[in-house]
């Protein structure tokens, strides 16, 4: 059975619910937007954070390259000031003539007038 009644539920305004759709898709697209450009900078911080990081790690692979140089570099200042005091000390003993003399009969077998040189075989342990 039907009963005609009249119904108590009203319409709304057409005007204030095409407002209240009108709106919502503003909301919706200041939304969509605000996600786009969060995203945008999220890539570009990502990037520049990722090109910092590549940076940073480069340089601290030349630094340690160059301690490393630096630490061999010093080794050879060493070994180049050593070899620099030898030669001092050959050029002071090559001035002294006593050291000339005793080259030349350890070497070439000269001798002093009335001297008689020996050689003596090395002693080696077999």
């Amino acid at each position: 059975m039907v009963t005609n009644r009249t119904s108590r539920v009203r319409e709304m305004d057409k005007a204030y619910i095409q407002q209240r759709e009108q709106e919502l898709e503003y909301e919706k697209r200041k939304r969509r937007g605000l996600l786009r450009r969060l995203t945008a900078m999220a890539v570009i911080i990502l990037a520049l954070g990722s090109i910092g990081f590549v940076t940073v790690y480069a340089q601290a692979n030349s630094i340690e390259e160059k301690k490393q140089e630096k630490i061999a570099l010093e080794e050879r200042l060493e070994q180049l000031k050593l070899e620099e005091k030898r030669l001092h000390e050959d050029i002071k003993n090559y001035n002294d003539l006593d050291y000339i003399a005793e080259i030349a009969r350890r070497d070439y077998y000269l001798s002093k007038p009335g001297e008689t040189l020996f050689k003596l075989p090395d002693s080696q342990s077999n």
